[in-house]
């Protein structure tokens, strides 16, 4: 298969773990380009936040970012999927009586909170850098929000499972959940998106922009939040450092870490060598 389309995560799969990009995978991004293939940077991360990273690859292709909720390319965005008005202020209340914290992202890229419990220090020291534009509010219910990309809530492992079981119960299929560990800090971020939101259907909407198959797409993660769209490629690769339920779903898992070089091999081994 000549593969025309590399979908790649940012933290843990093209980031290292000091949140840069290697000279070795931008020499092979490069390569990659070369041949024609479209490189499309797909994160969990806001726009703001991706931009940097754009910016070093010299990216023209659309970004995915929200987990699959926005689509932007350069000053254009190509597809927007709020989640609904209407269940906003339900889940936002829902989220406060089981005692979470929600940070709400609107797509004015900033974050909306009341408090960050028990991961404040954890959350301002780790994610700041690339996260800010953090706006301390009084009550989140007296907001009337709209166009909110995702709500966020930071948690343990053990919470994890009980907000998946806890939302679906309630919400059903308004919403979609995803959640993403980050091992270099130790906590977990739980995601609500609206219900169509996802990298894979983001992917779908680009490869049918560009006339690219799915078979013609590589798509590299390590992350829960990763899984729909190593699923929805033709080939699906999972990270060496990613978690190990990743492993059982890809179509291949790297030999290197995001600390190794690991999309260089990607590149090498699927683009390059075909």
């Amino acid at each position: 298969m000549a593969y025309k389309l590399l979908a790649l995560d940012l933290d843990g799969t093209l980031l290292n773990d000091s949140g840069l990009i290697s000279e070795k995978n931008l020499l092979f991004i490069q390569k990659a380009r070369e041949k024609d293939v479209k490189i499309i940077l797909t994160t969990g991360r806001s726009y703001p936040s991706a931009l940097p990273h754009i910016k070093t690859l010299n990216l023209d292709e659309p970004a995915i970012t929200y987990n699959g909720a926005l689509i932007q390319k350069g000053d254009k965005i190509l597809k927007k999927i709020a989640i609904d008005k209407r269940v906003i202020r339900d889940l936002l209340s829902f989220l406060k009586g089981l005692d979470f914290a929600p940070i709400v992202y609107p797509d004015d890229n900033l974050k909306y909170y009341e408090t960050l419990g028990n991961f404040s220090n954890d959350f301002y020291d780790n994610l700041k850098s690339f996260e800010r534009e953090l706006i301390k509010v009084p009550d989140l219910l007296e907001i009337d929000w709209k166009n909110v990309l995702r709500i966020s809530v930071i948690a343990e492992k053990p919470d994890i499972d009980f907000l998946h079981s806890e939302l679906k119960r309630e919400f059903g299929g308004k919403i979609r959940t995803v959640d993403t560990y980050f091992s270099i800090w130790g906590f977990w971020i739980f995601e609500i998106l609206a219900s169509e939101s996802s990298k894979a259907n983001a992917l779908d909407y680009i490869c049918n922009f560009y006339g690219i198959n799915r078979n013609e797409a590589i798509a590299v993660g390590d992350n829960n939040n990763d899984l729909d769209m190593i699923n929805w490629a033709g080939l699906g690769v999972a990270m060496r450092n990613g978690l190990s339920n990743i492993f059982r779903e890809a179509d291949y898992v790297t030999e290197k870490s995001n600390n190794e070089d690991g999309i260089a091999e990607v590149i090498e081994k699927f683009i390059l060598e075909k």
